[in-house]
């Protein structure tokens, strides 16, 4: 059986952005179009977006909800008042009347690729104003594939990218958050690659950028958007994120101080039960205000860090008791090394 020859990705981002029909969808005032600006940005310098390398290409930028002065100030933002603009990225805004699909949209288009031919990447913001009304009759299905068909005739004809700015749904998808892109059931099907905003709460500044498409891995980045430089930026993955929470608030806690504290006195050991913990608190450290039962869990819930960062090892007592017992495996094991060079050294006695 001969082997299948695939052709490389082209990417415009590397790993999360190749060439293609592509969506960036989020709620309003999401600051969706400062992401997509600085994606333009970041690919005419050929520079990196979220930690991810940008392959160098001029940029076409419809800002269709804009005047010629809105982009020019988020430019000013993004790159700073008085630095030089990137010359290949090129603009235009919705006062120009660039037409929809249908009634002019494709021809500008295609006029500005003759124009500047080294065009790599389309960003339309947003979709929604390229598009023509429902017809009569007309499923939303079908409107969308016959949008998607002409956008999708550029993007071969041309072998370029084309980002479409998208809102999503209100009601939120728990079972998969691409369900929450506001169309038919082939909006999603339609793309090549998918980007989609979301956060647990509307005014954190944290975000996760999900990233799911047919030629690349399924990624969930963190990010952040930063107000002084107008720029989003990764923080990690999920996971990474979360350990970093999880972290801080361990080594934030007086329940933590406090055993370490207890175990310190009682030269690597201690044991007792969680209403000592709490008392020894006004002493030792700030004083724990929560309930005894929460110590217990904050012990059990961070048992391993209590361990790999302090070396304490945590040993819960009998239903009985309820004790815990910790012991400093620093101090244990230097006790043990200790003892086991008295027995060498008392055995070489014995043989001399």
């Amino acid at each position: 059986m001969d082997e299948i020859n695939m052709e490389p990705i082209d990417w415009l981002v590397d790993k999360i952005l190749p060439v293609g029909l592509s969506i960036l969808g989020a709620p309003s005032k999401y600051y969706k179009s400062y992401m997509a600006l600085g994606l333009c940005v970041a690919i005419c310098q050929g520079a990196k977006f979220l930690g991810f390398d940008c392959t160098k290409h001029d940029c076409l930028y419809f800002d269709l909800e804009s005047t010629k002065r809105r982009p020019k100030n988020r430019l000013d933002q993004i790159v700073g008042t008085g630095t030089k603009k990137p010359d290949n990225l090129h603009i235009i805004t919705g006062d120009q009347s660039p037409g929809r699909i249908g009634e002019g949209f494709e021809e500008q288009v295609e006029y500005q690729l003759q124009k500047y031919p080294n065009i790599k990447l389309i960003v339309i913001d947003v979709f929604q104003l390229i598009r023509q009304p429902a017809k009569r009759n007309q499923t939303g299905y079908d409107r969308d594939y016959e949008d998607f068909r002409a956008l999708k005739q550029i993007v071969d004809k041309h072998d370029i990218g084309v980002l479409l700015i998208h809102h999503t749904r209100k009601m939120k998808d728990p079972s998969d958050v691409f369900n929450e892109l506001s169309g038919s059931t082939g909006m999603l099907g339609a793309q090549d690659c998918a980007w989609l905003i979301s956060k647990k709460d509307r005014s954190d500044n944290e975000a996760t950028l999900h990233i799911t498409g047919r030629d690349l891995d399924n990624r969930d980045l963190k990010i952040e958007f930063d107000k002084k430089f107008f720029q989003w930026r990764y923080i990690g993955t999920e996971e990474e994120v979360e350990a970093r929470r999880r972290e801080t608030a361990y080594m934030q806690s007086p329940i933590r101080e406090t055993i370490i504290k207890l175990v310190g006195q009682g030269s690597g050991h201690w044991e007792g039960r969680s209403e000592e913990i709490k008392n020894a608190s006004k002493y030792l450290s700030q004083e724990i205000y929560e309930d005894v039962r929460n110590i217990g869990k904050f012990i059990r819930e961070y048992s391993d860090l209590l361990q790999g960062i302090d070396g304490v090892n945590a040993i819960p007592g009998n239903t009985k008791t309820r004790k815990w017992k910790f012991n400093d495996t620093n101090a244990t094991n230097n006790i043990d090394a200790t003892n086991d060079t008295n027995a060498t050294q008392m055995k070489l006695r014995y043989q001399g």
